[in-house]
């Protein structure tokens, strides 16, 4: 992982700007606190001790793997995963791409509990008095060209559920409509 990490900083004609930073900043600023956060040994680029990954989504993804898919790990939530992670390495947004891994893991989403109230109960709409009291209205719109119309808007009733289909244009008003 170590030799995958190194080949990742030492791309020179696609470093990303974190890395490209980082170096430039070594090389102009030695004595400042903002330089002692970065820091280079053996070809491994470090922040605040921690080892940079570069933007490999492979290597980033082998990674979290290590620290969430393992029985040792006990495919942890989010933040337990984010923490195994991030005690060894950092790369930016690593917390968003944690929570986007964890939140896709098929096993996790099989075997955890959702954790959030019960949704309400249904309850039925009320049945209209009589035929043509509650309507739905929807358009079909984007059709080819015919007779100077392309939508079509569709008014349905909600007891007999007939429907009526009136040729009108994309561009038509709620006024036009009525």
């Amino acid at each position: 992982m170590l030799r995958e990490i190194r080949q990742g900083n030492q791309k020179s004609n696609q470093e990303e700007p974190v890395a490209k930073a980082a170096r430039e900043l070594q090389q102009t600023l030695s004595k400042t606190v903002r330089s002692a956060e970065w820091s280079e040994d053996d070809g491994v680029l470090r922040f605040r001790g921690k080892i940079y990954v570069p933007r490999n989504s492979d290597l980033r993804r082998q990674i979290v793997s290590l620290c969430h898919n393992t029985k040792v790990a006990g495919y942890p939530r989010h933040w337990k995963t984010l923490e195994l992670v991030s005690r060894n390495y950092w790369w930016p947004q690593m917390s968003r791409y944690i929570r986007q891994y964890v939140s896709t893991c098929d096993l996790c989403l099989r075997t955890k509990p959702i954790r959030q109230a019960p949704v309400g109960e249904l309850h039925p709409l009320r049945i209209p008095d009589s035929r043509w009291d509650t309507l739905s209205v929807d358009f079909i719109v984007e059709l080819p060209l015919s007779s100077g119309h392309n939508a079509v808007m569709t008014v349905i009733d909600s007891v007999s559920k007939r429907a009526h289909f009136i040729p009108t244009h994309m561009t038509v008003t709620a006024e036009g409509a009525a």
